[in-house]
């Protein structure tokens, strides 16, 4: 890439950034062992989702630091550099604490999900090394679908985490606090070195699609094993929990296209103060 291109990508990332939240590494100390087979208020849809969503954090976020510590050699900011530093710090807990809880799925009986996990890092695997631009696009996307879920469970939290396990719920409120703070260190790696807004459009859309038939593959394999899958009720809890007048996937559709215009930076959404909220409860249950 010409370097015209590459010094207004990194002047676009430092005035967009200008509400970029402070990148802390935090090391939770969570026993997931007591937590019930159905731990989202009892209803085995909202559970299984939420537990297929998690069982692809291990890999996907060892993937993340992957690619994005690939192009980090082409970083000449220092700032960035500190925020990359960080970012893998966190997604390395994320992929702690995620693999715990693919474990404890796997000795309910979930046992395809572990042999599903190790076919996939083999893939991205492939990914970084043969494809290391896509790969870093893809991150950056996926990001951005994290931090939307990142901001929907800290924004609406009893409607959101209010039913689920108490170890549960810190989880996955730890995990939405970190995935905003770091939402914008892979855009702006990506910026820096493959300013393509072809690339980051073609690889949130197709990433969506794959994520989603992941999510919902998996989903139905847990209800399965369960004896759930071909229950009507099972289908109608499921339709509520997504996309009924309160549902989780509700009303993320503008956050969701802003991606795909040419003027979009992730902290353009100023999520300091939620964060700001948030950070010393989380910090006090993750003791």
């Amino acid at each position: 890439y010409r370097e015209g291109s590459r010094a207004r990508a990194r002047g676009a990332c430092m005035t967009a950034s200008a509400a970029v939240p402070s990148i802390s590494v935090r090391h939770p100390a969570l026993d997931l062992s007591p937590v019930p087979r159905h731990w989202n208020g009892g209803d085995p849809f909202a559970t299984h989702f939420m537990n297929a969503l998690s069982s692809t954090f291990p890999d996907g976020e060892a993937f993340f630091v992957k690619s994005v510590m690939a192009a980090r050699d082409r970083i000449d900011d220092p700032d960035l550099q500190r925020r990359i530093r960080a970012f893998a710090g966190q997604e390395g807990q994320h992929s702690r604490l995620h693999d715990a809880h693919t474990k404890m799925l796997v000795e309910q009986g979930y046992r395809a999900i572990a042999t599903r996990n190790r076919f996939e890092r083999w893939m991205m695997d492939l990914s970084v090394r043969w494809l290391p631009r896509a790969s870093l696009a893809a991150t950056a996307a996926l990001e951005h679908l994290t931090a939307i879920l990142a901001r929907r469970l800290l924004s609406e939290p009893e409607r959101f985490t209010g039913a689920m396990d108490p170890v549960m719920s810190t989880l996955w409120r730890w995990h939405a606090l970190e995935e905003a703070e770091h939402k914008s260190v892979a855009y702006d790696v990506l910026q820096t070195v493959a300013p393509s807004h072809a690339l980051r459009v073609l690889m949130l859309a197709t990433n969506s699609v794959g994520l989603a038939l992941e999510i919902l593959d998996r989903t139905a394999y847990m209800l399965w094993k369960d004896g759930l899958l071909f229950r009507r009720a099972t289908w109608r809890s499921g339709w509520r929990f997504l996309l009924g007048p309160e549902g989780f996937l509700r009303g993320l559709g503008a956050d969701y296209w802003r991606w795909y215009r040419r003027d979009f930076h992730p902290d353009a959404i100023d999520d300091r103060p939620l964060l700001d909220a948030w950070r010393p409860r989380i910090e006090a249950e993750i003791r």
